[in-house]
């Protein structure tokens, strides 16, 4: 009879409960603007007071397998993250709406990537470069173009696009074989 157990996974960050996190939010908050002598000292005086806690985290934290000392892994976070964290929300950006390639240009990239580039063993942009020149490809490249143009995209960021879009399936096409 066999036991299988499945191998746990290795943790690298381990993280404060919600409840000590929330009390060294707050110590933080309150000592926001003290020098570094006064934050040391208020720390200090802080640990005093609230030992049953600390405690309490420090035996938790070792028993999920922390092994560095729980003390400095609090001082650090009270003093160099939480005390400098903005509690202003962030308003989120609005994106513009996403414009992909057509799959005729996009299936173009991809035979001249198996028929040209990798078959000479050319860079990604000497093969980029190849695909544009062909005219094999002339027509495609120019109702993309146009296509594209209608998007009010600028020739920098339709060029981009293509160089970005190329290089992308090289490196996919690449890594597949």
């Amino acid at each position: 009879m066999s036991t299988d157990t499945k191998p746990s996974a290795k943790t690298y960050r381990y993280k404060f409960s919600a409840g000590f996190l929330a009390n060294l939010k707050e110590f933080s908050r309150i000592h926001r603007f003290d020098d570094t002598q006064a934050f040391k000292d208020n720390w200090e005086e802080w640990c005093k007071n609230n030992k049953l806690i600390i405690e309490n985290e420090s035996n938790r934290l070792k028993n999920t397998g922390y092994e560095g000392d729980v003390l400095v892994k609090m001082y650090k976070s009270a003093r160099y993250y939480f005390k400098n964290k903005s509690t202003e929300k962030k308003q989120a950006k609005k994106r513009r709406q996403y414009i992909g390639l057509e799959p005729e240009f996009r299936d173009a990239i991809d035979e001249h990537i198996e028929g040209v580039s990798i078959r000479q063993e050319l860079k990604p942009q000497d093969g980029f470069i190849n695909f544009l020149d062909n005219t094999k490809y002339a027509n495609i490249i120019r109702l993309e173009k146009l296509r594209l143009e209608s998007y009010d995209f600028t020739k920098e960021q339709i060029n981009a696009k293509f160089k970005k879009t190329y290089k992308n399936r090289y490196f996919t096409n690449q890594k597949s074989k």
